[in-house]
């Protein structure tokens, strides 16, 4: 016998649906203070994403299709149990994502029937395991937005640069990626994030000092002769503090001493995301997905097909 919705689980399915893109559609237009969390399938945003599906239920609903909408709300149920999980993980929450998490999971339960459990089972452990495979997301706490972490650029692509001052390659890539992401810095084309990686003891001085030479001056330039002054600083292999402070302001490098703790917790929060294991390592997050390059070649080569 063919099923059809009852007018009232009709209602709040049409009216879930709606809900949800509504939230996906103030996500999507939030300011930048929405993005400490990222997410896309296969290079698609998943706000968009978002917003397909639920007119997909939308429609399903309206058209009286109770079976299929039970289970594409029951593979989004899986999918966001994924997706709450990774916020979880992370650390990182946003309201929006919890919102429309919150809607999915509100009209699967509205439309749930216990004589097809395992059916909603199976399309529930499909949709995680589509997230699983195939979902590439970044998360940023929510103090990275104090001044002095060392972000720069505005652009749709995320440039991450991992380097330690006392690395042989690290050095000598410095110029010509330096070169690179100052023309996209300058062109809006990237978002630059510096992230000192402490693989010798000394690098965890010089990142302070960093951070500190940003604490006083906090423009993309400052950052650069920063960072040109340390390297040389390595090189000469000065491992003293009183030593390195004698040595930045030879090279007229202002700095401003503060609690980096904070910032070493996102660095430490970037570290462990994109598992880095080496340096130089560049992690590359843009609509195309997320690509890691380690090495000088791979990272310049990289670097130069963001000119494309």
């Amino acid at each position: 016998m063919k099923k059809f919705l009852s007018p009232k689980k009709r209602f709040l399915t049409i009216l879930l649906a709606l809900t949800g893109i509504a939230i996906a559609v103030a996500y999507a237009f939030c300011p930048g203070a929405c993005s400490s969390l990222k997410g896309d399938i296969l290079g698609i945003d998943l706000k968009y994403l978002g917003i397909f599906y639920m007119v997909i239920v939308l429609l399903l609903a309206w058209f009286r299709k109770p079976l299929l909408c039970l289970l594409l709300l029951a593979f989004g149920a899986g999918g966001e149990l994924f997706l709450i999980g990774y916020q979880v993980h992370s650390g990182v929450y946003c309201p929006y994502c919890l919102a429309f998490g919150a809607t999915v999971l509100l009209a699967f339960v509205v439309n749930f029937e216990r004589n097809r459990k395992a059916l909603t089972a199976l399309a529930a452990a499909v949709g995680l395991l589509f997230f699983l495979l195939l979902f590439s997301g970044s998360a940023t706490p929510v103090y990275e937005a104090d001044h002095v972490l060392p972000a720069f650029g505005s652009g749709a692509v995320e440039v991450r640069l991992y380097t330690d001052y006392f690395c042989g390659p690290c050095s000598a890539e410095e110029a010509e990626a330096i070169a690179l992401v100052s023309e996209f810095v300058g062109k809006n084309l990237i978002r630059v994030v510096f992230i000192d990686t402490p693989v010798h003891r000394e690098t965890v001085l010089y990142a302070g000092y960093f951070l500190a030479a940003l604490n006083a001056k906090h423009d993309f330039p400052q950052a650069v002769a920063a960072r040109e002054a340390l390297f040389e600083a390595a090189r000469k292999k000065i491992s003293e503090k009183k030593a390195l402070e004698a040595f930045l302001k030879t090279k007229g490098i202002a700095f401003l001493p503060y609690d980096t703790a904070p910032v070493f917790k996102i660095f430490g929060s970037y570290l462990k995301e994109d598992r880095i294991q080496s340096t130089p390592s560049c992690v590359i997050v843009g609509p195309q997905g997320k690509q890691t390059l380690t090495g000088r070649d791979e990272i310049v080569t990289a670097l130069r097909g963001l000119r494309k």
